[in-house]
């Protein structure tokens, strides 16, 4: 019992040593891949692609195990049949746990999921009064740092977050599935 007991500590010791924070900064290309409900096919309606900065929190509380908060703000044209007839601001915090497998080595490749809540303001479209729905959703990411100096290191990564919502023009509500791809390109700074 007590050898379990110094082989627990140990290993709770060992991680506090690897306990650290950071903050990156990112160029973000958000890649809507929206799936618009049957009832609108005759509008042809889509959203617009944006790039975007984006400011990321993570904190390792483990060697191997990290935590990422991603925060930015998007806007995206609302098109039908090509003409904008509109636009949405999103504002998509997503929270993601991170492996990283071979962390601690030059180049640090990881995987992640974790929860997104959009929240859509700012709506408006030509169609009538417009109003999104917030939703929640998952959200995957891959990627990679590669360190470039003590602490400071650039990063590539990409998300896929699911966005199903709802879009109610007038009075009725539609099914609008954003579901983003976000390709990423940035440098961090571990603490």
């Amino acid at each position: 019992m007590a050898l379990v007991m110094a082989m627990g500590l140990a290993t709770v010791s060992h991680a506090e040593d690897y306990k650290s924070y950071g903050v990156r900064v990112r160029g973000i290309y958000v890649m809507t891949q929206e799936s618009v409900d049957h009832r609108l096919d005759g509008f042809d309606v889509k959203l617009g692609d944006n790039i975007i900065p984006e400011v990321d929190l993570e904190y390792f509380f483990m060697k191997n195990l990290s935590t990422e908060l991603v925060l930015g703000v998007t806007q995206h044209a609302i098109k039908s049949h090509g003409d904008t007839i509109g636009s949405t601001w999103l504002l998509p915090p997503t929270l993601t746990v991170k492996y990283h497998p071979i962390a601690g080595k030059k180049i640090s490749p990881y995987l992640g999921v974790g929860v997104n809540y959009t929240i859509p303001y700012r709506s408006s479209s030509a169609l009538g009064r417009t109003k999104i729905d917030d939703s929640v959703g998952y959200a995957l990411q891959i990627g990679a740092d590669y360190t470039i100096a003590e602490n400071l290191y650039l990063n590539l990564d990409l998300k896929y977050v699911s966005a199903d919502t709802k879009i109610a023009i007038g009075s009725t509500k539609y099914d609008l599935d954003i579901n983003p791809h976000l390709f990423g390109i940035g440098i961090g700074y571990r603490f």
